[in-house]
């Protein structure tokens, strides 16, 4: 009896270790959209769309409706993708290397010309920038090469945010070896993580102001899940290593309603899809404190000023 009871816990267990990764998978938020038309601009129905994963080899079929609009939806925004339009009469046009906007629609019209289905006319999608014509928003997203390149204090991603149009903090120092010491409103978010903990802080606060917002106000998502302390506005309770992201977007203004919760930065960090191939990374971090550079009011050796008034 007893082992028929364990083995009923046992089989629970894992329903519920199920049930729970389906709930907290990511919340893909980008799209492509986009119409076929012809050289003299007439809307083709009924054309073939393959959007292909080339990492593994996933594909997704969809047709271009009567006026010749296609769309793809909830797309990992790490995927370099490869598009294929086929439609009776018409060349076969395939675009390689297509790269999104991450947690936004994308636009990509096509354009198909009169010819054989047996012949193919290849593009480079590398020169179709990436160009944001489907929301009003300012925006500007931190790339792979970028996170992987770029000098980031204690490996922290939210660091490189300040890259972004639009957005502001002052990279200082403090004695404590926390970043942006003099940001207002840093010492009421969680703090900053520093060359100690890294990606280890807890409630990491992110000093960011965009927009004449306070740090307070930004916002944090994963994936599309929100990882916003409920304790300290403005401060991720998870902090990714550099490895697992592929991009960080940071909207500074002009958001859309469903980001409407926090009126500060919207910070959009997207994780790293898997790919059919085994592959890693090694690194060495050292942090020399006499490398540092200091504000002239609050550096090594210098008495923070305090308001007399």
């Amino acid at each position: 009896m007893r082992r028929f009871n364990l083995a009923v816990r046992v089989v629970l267990l894992i329903v519920s270790i199920v049930a729970l990764t389906a709930l907290t998978q990511a919340q893909y938020r980008t799209s492509i959209q986009g119409v076929v038309t012809d050289s003299t601009s007439a809307v083709i129905p009924g054309a073939t769309l393959t959007l292909t994963n080339p990492a593994t080899n996933e594909k997704q079929v969809r047709t271009s409706d009567a006026n010749g609009v296609f769309n793809f939806n909830a797309l990992p925004a790490s995927v370099v993708f490869r598009l294929d339009v086929e439609k009776t009469g018409f060349k076969k046009k395939r675009i390689d290397n297509v790269q999104l906007i991450p947690d936004q629609p994308n636009a990509l019209n096509v354009t198909l010309d009169i010819g054989a289905a047996s012949q193919t006319v290849n593009v480079n999608g590398e020169s179709i920038p990436a160009l944001d014509t489907e929301t009003a928003s300012l925006s500007g997203v931190v790339t792979d090469n970028q996170v992987q390149h770029m000098p980031s204090f204690g490996r922290d991603v939210t660091k490189l945010a300040q890259l972004a149009p639009g957005s502001f903090a002052d990279g200082s120092i403090g004695g404590g070896g926390n970043d942006n010491y003099n940001l207002p409103g840093t010492q009421t978010n969680g703090g900053q993580g520093g060359g100690a903990d890294g990606i280890f802080k807890t409630e990491n606060g992110v000093a960011l102001q965009a927009n004449g917002g306070h740090v307070e106000n930004n916002a944090i998502n994963i994936d599309g899940i929100s990882t916003v302390s409920a304790t300290w506005g403005g401060a991720t309770v998870i902090t990714p290593s550099e490895d697992s992201v592929e991009s960080v977007k940071v909207v500074s203004n002009s958001y859309d309603a469903e980001d409407g919760r926090f009126n500060g930065a919207q910070i959009d960090i997207t994780s790293k899809t898997g790919t059919n191939n085994f592959h890693g990374s090694l690194f060495y971090t050292n942090h020399e404190a006499g490398f540092n550079a200091y504000q002239p009011f609050n550096g090594a050796g210098n008495p923070v000023l305090k308001d007399t008034n």
